[in-house]
């Protein structure tokens, strides 16, 4: 996913928990309660974008903890000191 993309969704989400906010707020009409329901399908939704995008950039715990190789034999040959 872009930049640009990940700026849409996150603007996007905003607009919506701004809107969800303003309903939550109004306590009049019934029909506000229908409109609730979609704005959390399109939050959750909008959400579970964001968190793919970051978790397809996290680089996985063996490969942050793996030491690196050459380092590795160099220092079991005795070869660096």
């Amino acid at each position: 996913m872009t930049r640009a993309d990940m700026i849409a969704i996150r603007r996007r989400l905003r607009a919506v928990n701004i809107e969800y906010s303003g309903l939550v707020r109004n306590k009049l009409g019934e029909s506000r309660f229908l409109r609730m329901e979609e704005l959390k399908a399109e939050r959750e939704a909008l959400v579970g974008l964001i968190v793919q995008n970051d978790k397809s950039r996290l680089r996985t715990v063996a490969t942050v903890m793996a030491p690196d190789a050459a380092w590795l034999a160099a220092h079991q040959l005795g070869v660096a000191g």
